[in-house]
């Protein structure tokens, strides 16, 4: 039997052979295992910032107020006997609404004329005496100083009438405040005092509430840095606005004009009052109600735009995502106005695309991205488009889309520190 004889230096060869291979391949493993997968590239749409001219639409909450308002009162002291109209209803400028106790009065008006002709007859008794004195003078039929008196008498006569007079046409006065009259037409509101009470000053003095409700007017605070751009356009040309009052189930709006831009600002906020008024023909508003107002102050040249889902926000500053060489570069901007689905802003220049669609939560300098670039002018079309499906999804009874805002998790918002948010 022959046997076989191994080398034990080749078999050391063969063994460290094997380990090297091992070694390399475990090594191989661990570079690759510790090599992170790169992120996918960020998918996002985007549109470019364009320049155009934007009308100078402002908004502002406000109230709507009456042109006129009144509250009778009673201006004389009596028992209320009469309320001569019906609580809530429309009533004539001139029509009585509420009778005090008049006998009193009429009673003060007949002494008045007793005394008014009793003065009267004084009066022509010292004018006949005078008269009658007067060619005595010159005769010298009596003295000077007896003819002063008849002068004196005839002028203190003259002087009681006019105060009867004054007397009468004061107790005349007073009898006309037994009758409460509508100094307008209007709305009159509930009663607030019964019949059978005593009024008067400093009792029950007011009586009811009268409103006059066409036209009406709407009081809203711009902020004191707009002053100068209302007094550019107002009052030298005419300012639309668009009153929106909101029910519960309808929506009103209304179409008037400024005519008021007060002469100051308020110290502790640094507004300024401002006022319109507009036809309310059929009546439906009443004073105090909550409004949105629109205000029309022309148009802005040449302005930036992005849309509105460009935006984004921190506390104190307003900001956009661009595309520089395919990655994601910040931009703080200012925010002006917002009209439609476009916003104002300044501090970036027209042409550059800002990311309207894509993962907020990967949004990050320098991320590596794949822009679908759209003109402005398709981009308004796409969420018109959009908007157009949503509604018919809604009408056909399907639940509703989410907008196209919330589908890619991006939120348009408002404008830092500027106070007239236009829609």
């Amino acid at each position: 039997m022959m046997t076989t004889m191994l080398n034990p230096k080749a078999f050391g060869f063969v063994a460290a052979a094997g380990l090297s291979v091992a070694v390399v391949a475990t090594g191989c493993g661990r570079k690759a295992a510790q090599a992170a997968p790169k992120p996918p590239v960020l998918e996002v749409t985007s549109v470019n910032a364009e320049t155009m001219d934007v009308p100078d639409l402002r908004r502002y909450p406000g109230n709507t107020e009456a042109v006129q308002q009144v509250t009778l009162e009673a201006r004389v002291q009596g028992f209320l006997e009469q309320r001569l109209f019906e609580e809530g209803t429309s009533v004539t400028a001139g029509q009585t609404l509420f009778i005090i106790e008049q006998p009193p009065y009429e009673a003060v008006v007949l002494e008045a004329q007793g005394q008014l002709l009793s003065a009267e007859a004084a009066f022509d008794y010292a004018r006949s005496e005078y008269a009658r004195n007067e060619p005595l003078v010159a005769s010298g039929a009596i003295s000077a100083q007896n003819f002063d008196q008849y002068r004196s008498n005839l002028e203190s006569a003259a002087a009681q009438v006019q105060v009867a007079e004054a007397s009468l046409i004061s107790a005349q006065i007073n009898l006309g405040y037994t009758e409460v009259t509508a100094p307008f037409d209007g709305r009159i509101g509930r009663r607030l005092v019964d019949v059978g009470n005593l009024v008067g000053p400093g009792v029950h003095e007011n009586l009811a509430v009268l409103v006059d409700l066409d036209p009406m007017r709407v009081v809203f605070q711009p902020a004191g840095t707009e002053l100068p751009d209302f007094l550019a356009v107002w009052p030298s040309t005419k300012v639309g606005v668009t009153v929106t009052v909101n029910g519960v189930s309808t929506t009103m709006t209304f179409e008037g004009d400024v005519d008021l831009v007060d002469n100051e600002a308020a110290v502790d906020s640094s507004t300024f009052i401002a006022r319109a008024s507009f036809p309310n023909t059929d009546l439906k508003l009443v004073p105090g109600l909550f409004a949105e107002i629109e205000v029309d102050l022309g148009a802005l040249k040449n302005q930036i735009v992005v849309p509105v889902e460009a935006i984004q926000s921190e506390p104190q500053q307003a900001y956009v995502w661009t595309i520089k060489d395919n990655k994601l570069v910040r931009a703080n901007v200012t925010l002006g106005p917002q009209w439609k689905e476009l916003r104002v802003i300044t501090g970036l220049e027209p042409g550059i695309p800002v990311v309207v669609e894509g993962n907020p939560y990967r949004m990050k300098t320098d991320v590596a991205v794949r822009s679908k670039n759209l003109s402005l002018e398709a981009w308004r079309k796409e969420v018109a488009d959009q908007q157009a499906a949503k509604a018919n999804k809604t009408v056909g009874g399907s639940h509703p889309a989410q907008t196209h805002t919330a589908k890619h998790g991006v939120e348009p918002t408002a404008a830092t520190g500027h106070e007239s948010d236009s829609k």
